[in-house]
């Protein structure tokens, strides 16, 4: 059963899969929600890129590869932000080999657990869909999945070739809510939406000063003055539609 706490944000390589998932849970945490933000990609740790400061985080691979967790071992792995926001992903230097293999089960029990004390785990997904066993766990328990692409030929053909991989009912294909990032003035967005596809789809502007924050790492901070005008309120709008409201509408139906 989809869990509506969980978020699960999936897209070629370059569309801003990482930048969307960061600023999404940034805006969370902002209304005074407690949310654990995972990077799930053990090829390229995005941890370090994101929290560059952070020398004394642990590793979501070891907490995966243990023979088994616990509360207080989820707790300190997770690396703290904000009062309400913390992270968990992999380390600098490490890659798909340096930690033993684990299954579905320790991936649905490490969800299962976040979940008990977070108000919304955040899942950056790895763009290797299936092979990421905690990605393809966040596919298909997530309430909510967001399909991130460009403008772009190259983004356009991964989302087709995932298509079929993503085929099977539980990962509810067509209930995914699309986003297009950084799309140029001159570039013909109704086209890409139509080829893109979504139960919705919503698009953000190409803006220097955002890809300054992550060319500088620097994604955790605010987006200031007019270009923050120009995209903050998109970010608080896919949240307060697409998660926030998700998450009343089913309180108020329990």
């Amino acid at each position: 059963m989809a869990n509506n706490n969980i978020i699960a944000l999936w897209g070629s390589p370059g569309s801003g899969t990482t930048l969307t998932s960061v600023k999404i849970a940034r805006e969370l945490a902002s209304c005074r929600k407690n949310v654990v933000l995972i990077f799930c990609d053990s090829e390229t740790p995005m941890l370090p890129v994101i929290v560059p400061s952070a020398e004394d985080a642990k590793s979501l691979g070891e907490l995966l590869a243990m023979p088994s967790i616990s509360q207080v071992d989820i707790f300190t792995h997770c690396l703290p932000i904000w009062k309400t926001l913390t992270a968990l992903g992999y380390l600098k230097g490490e890659n798909e080999t340096s930690w033993a293999d684990y299954s579905e089960g320790r991936a649905e029990e490490l969800l299962d657990m976040l979940g008990s004390s977070a108000d919304f785990i955040v899942l950056d997904c790895s763009h290797h869909l299936l092979t990421n066993v905690l990605t393809g766990v966040a596919l298909e328990t997530a309430g909510t999945v967001f399909r991130i692409a460009n403008a772009s030929p190259k983004s356009l053909s991964y989302i087709s070739s995932q298509r079929p991989i993503l085929s099977d009912p539980k990962f509810r294909y067509g209930e995914q809510v699309s986003i297009i990032n950084n799309i140029y003035p001159f570039q013909d967005a109704p086209t890409y939406k139509n080829l893109i596809g979504g139960k919705k789809i919503y698009t953000l502007p190409h803006l220097l000063p955002l890809m300054g924050q992550a060319a500088e790492c620097r994604l955790l901070e605010p987006l200031e003055g007019r270009d923050g005008k120009a995209y903050e309120p998109l970010i608080r709008l896919i949240v307060q539609s697409e998660i926030l409201g998700k998450a009343a509408g089913r309180k108020d139906t329990a």
